[in-house]
């Protein structure tokens, strides 16, 4: 009797090994590779990638950044799977790396964000050897640094899709774990500068207290809080509120010296159809208010992170993940927005429709970051069926 994909798919997800992920997970972790400094592992993913057959190659447009490109010909007749994730962590000192089988753990920086989710793609492919499955289309394995803000802009894997270096569709290994994400507020961090002309001076001698940058930055303050007021009143929606942060404010050297210069930096969140420019137009509208008001210069520089994105329900990959997970997990796997900003929408920008599913991240960028083994079982076994749902299967008849 001929076997069907959801039979092929079991059979890919059952070869997959707690033990063998864990231990894969703990073995990239140890390997350190903060934003900008990604070589060293980069190297590693691609001597792991092409140990299990995939054609590999590095990337080293952008220098001490490569991305690995790894292929896997498939037996002909479906379409091409892009498994993606990135390879920097974020540059915050975290206790040594730790496997831990008795609590099936693995702790240390990147566990969770994001390199569990590269050995769950590692072992969802060797799982699919061991299985005798082939996927009927290609699978195409993308890993990229720069990546974590503010240091990582995304050029890599934009130049990586601006070149043609794309699946038919994606599967980015992080963000979801229990949802699949098809959706994701845009991000972009903005630094607003304000300056005085003359060098500083004693307190005393300055003639028109408005014109303190400090002053300045209260009113910047009072604006910028009274407009995310009015974007968290805005109606809810699936994609999450808008939001207005600040996270940093820097001014002045000295208790009785006029400073001059002032700097507030903060994260503004948006929903589609806003895009950067829009962003752009809101901040400079409240910065030239306060430069009106002071007789200071107030400008706002602006760092995308990512754009907003959305899905179309009916794309084929949402079906082939949720296909799987139910066929791993037993129960659906609901549609949902990603809380934090990936590169699913640098994938939409370029025609391939992309959604996120990995391990769970809540403990990325913490103090203890860690991914439990059953975790990255799910989402090694998950990725397994998805490339069989989605590119479809046959047996390695050398394996039968």
């Amino acid at each position: 009797m001929a076997e069907s994909l959801p039979d092929f798919a079991r059979l890919a997800a059952g070869a997959v090994s707690r033990r063998r992920v864990m231990e894969e997970t703990h073995r990239f972790i140890s390997v350190p590779s903060p934003t900008g400094e990604e070589a060293a592992f980069a190297a590693v993913f691609a001597e792991t990638l092409s140990g299990l057959g995939l054609e590999t190659s590095l990337d080293e447009e952008f220098a001490g950044s490569p991305s690995v490109i790894g292929r896997l010909k498939g037996t002909g007749g479906g379409p091409t799977l892009q498994l993606d994730g990135h390879t920097d962590t974020v540059p915050v000192p975290h206790d040594p790396p730790s496997v831990d089988f008795e609590r099936d753990v693995v702790r240390g920086r990147g566990a969770a964000d994001m390199k569990g989710g590269l050995a769950a793609i590692c072992e969802a492919i060797r799982a699919l050897e061991d299985a005798g499955v082939r996927p009927r289309g290609d699978l195409l394995v993308t890993a990229h640094g720069l990546h974590e803000a503010p240091l990582g802009d995304q050029r890599t894997i934009r130049s990586l899709l601006r070149r043609g270096v794309a699946g038919d569709a994606a599967v980015i290994a992080e963000l979801g774990h229990d949802d699949i994400a098809t959706a994701s507020r845009g991000m972009s961090i903005y630094t607003i500068e304000v300056r005085r002309n003359g060098g500083s001076m004693h307190e005393v001698e300055l003639k028109n207290r408005a014109a303190n940058p400090i002053n300045a930055v209260r009113l910047l303050l009072d604006a910028l809080a009274a407009r995310a007021e009015e974007l968290a009143a805005q109606p809810a929606e699936a994609s999450g509120p808008e939001t207005l942060f600040v996270g940093e404010v820097r001014a002045g050297d000295f208790y009785n010296r006029v400073p001059t210069d002032a700097v507030i930096v903060g994260t503004r969140r948006y929903r589609a159809p806003m895009t950067r420019e829009d962003v752009v137009e809101e901040l400079e509208g409240l910065c030239a208010e306060v430069a009106s008001k002071t007789g200071l210069t107030v400008g706002v520089e602006l760092q995308e992170v990512g754009p907003a994105y959305a899905l179309a329900h009916s794309e084929p990959v949402i079906a082939a993940v949720q296909a799987s997970y139910h066929d791993v997990v037993g129960s659906e796997l609901p549609l949902a927005a990603a809380r934090a900003v990936g590169n699913a929408a640098d994938f939409a920008s370029y025609g391939v429709p992309a959604v996120y599913h990995g391990v769970n991240q809540e403990t990325a960028h913490s103090d203890d970051e860690h991914v439990s083994g059953a975790d990255l079982e799910r989402a090694a076994r998950v990725l397994a069926g998805s490339v069989v749902h989605f590119c479809g299967a046959e047996f390695d008849e050398g394996k039968r």
